[in-house]
């Protein structure tokens, strides 16, 4: 038997999405929310991070310890995740508890409480992790150069949001939000050893009917190029060079994604080579990218002294000019190998395919196979690398956020 995916409107509005692979005994099942930070607003920033901690700690039949337990007890595991533009909660368990992992998940998503001191606990919680964040430089970078980025609109503010935010939602806000989110359309992706028609019949029966669309407000953001730099006492620069990148579903996102994995990914990466192997300036640099349903982002990321930033932000610089040549042949076909094969290899993970379905789903509309997202890297060309590398790093579309910066110290900066 081989893999097969099926994607399937059930008729309560639910999606249905699953992969079932029968080479694995477990599988990995998620109920994926489109709403996240940007379709928050003023005085809610952060609602949408809170309102995920806030389904873990009971529903009308089950407490929190009982939604923990039901699945840890069979050896699984439950979490959540929330991005700027969806909230998925997932569960990985043996394939025979699927249909109760399924139930689970429902009633937190269809059926949580929200009791006053739940909400009030929680509170708590999430402001001592705004204070972790802000305490690890090297996380807080990618919260700060999309800030910088995208300065101005929905998708600037940090997912957690802020002290004020947090402190200033009121229970009825919390409720609100919830209620106008939660009450609409739903993805449900299950990818490992899955039976779709017995998993479909069990969703019929634990979804409420008539599940809707909600109004949303998503502004495509405004691409903003210049400079930020934070002045924190730090032991290290965290560093950011970044441009605006392409959206989830562009026709030449994998020819971004080629240049992006030559440029930095793993220790074999030209930036790594040249910054930390060469120099020895830092102990890791890599390249990232955020990639929404309509807008982009893809950064040069590194950590080092303040001595070295002058020094390691001209080498990004010149190798980011320098992709604009284009790649040899044989270099392309090398980092063609190291991404496919690394997409792979992670693809081999029931709770990565589940995420990647999820994603792609959300993110462009429908599912995207291991083989269609290989063939489309394996097509690209040398000439797409060209034109790509041309457009991406255009100095006009280049930003640089620095986070441990002073102002006398940025002046190094100045003329790069």
């Amino acid at each position: 038997m081989s893999i097969e995916l099926k994607d399937e409107q059930l008729q309560n509005g639910v999606r249905l999405i699953t992969e079932h692979n029968p080479a694995t005994k477990s599988a990995s099942l998620g109920l994926w929310a489109k709403v996240g930070s940007r379709d928050e607003g003023d005085g809610m920033w952060g609602c949408s991070h809170f309102i995920e901690h806030l389904l873990f700690k009971g529903t009308e039949t089950r407490t929190a310890q009982e939604i923990s337990s039901t699945i840890e007890n069979r050896g699984g595991n439950l979490n959540a995740f929330t991005d700027r533009d969806m909230t998925a909660y997932h569960a990985r368990v043996m394939s025979d508890d699927l249909v109760l992992a399924a139930d689970v998940l429902q009633d937190m998503y269809h059926k949580s409480t929200l009791r006053d001191n739940d909400i009030e606990n929680e509170r708590q919680v999430i402001l001592e992790e705004i204070k972790q964040l802000e305490d690890d430089p090297a996380s807080l970078i990618h919260e700060l150069y999309l800030e910088n980025l995208w300065r101005g609109s929905q998708l600037a503010h940090s997912i957690a949001g802020t002290t004020e935010t947090i402190q200033g939602m009121s229970q009825g806000m919390i409720r609100e939000y919830y209620a106008k989110h939660y009450g609409g359309e739903l993805t449900v992706v299950a990818s490992g050893r899955v039976d779709h028609e017995k998993l479909a019949q069990e969703l019929e029966k634990f979804a409420e009917k008539g599940l809707g669309k909600p109004v949303r407000n998503r502004v495509k953001p405004c691409h903003n190029p210049g400079r930020m730099f934070v002045n924190r006492e730090t032991g290290q620069v965290q560093l950011c060079v970044a441009t605006e990148g392409l959206p989830y579903g562009h026709r030449e996102m994998a020819a971004q994604t080629i240049v992006s994995s030559y440029l930095g990914l793993g220790a074999s990466s030209k930036l790594f080579q040249e910054v930390r192997e060469r120099r020895g300036l830092v102990y890791n640099i890599y390249t990232h990218s955020q990639a929404l349903e309509d807008a982009g982002a893809l950064g040069v990321f590194a950590g080092t002294r303040k001595a070295n930033l002058r020094e390691v932000t001209e080498i990004v610089l010149n190798e980011l000019d320098a992709v604009k040549e284009g790649l040899d042949p044989s270099v392309l076909e090398e980092v063609k190998r190291k991404t496919v094969g690394y997409f792979i290899l992670k693809s081999e993970s029931n709770n990565q395919r589940m995420h990647q379905l999820g994603v792609s789903t959300l993110r462009s509309g429908k599912p995207r196979t291991v083989d269609e997202a290989v063939a489309k890297l394996n097509a690209v060309t040398c000439e797409d690398v060209y034109r790509i590398a041309e457009q991406l790093f255009d100095p006009n579309k280049l930003s640089v956020t620095a986070l441990g910066v002073s102002a006398e110290d940025s002046m190094a900066l100045e003329g790069l």
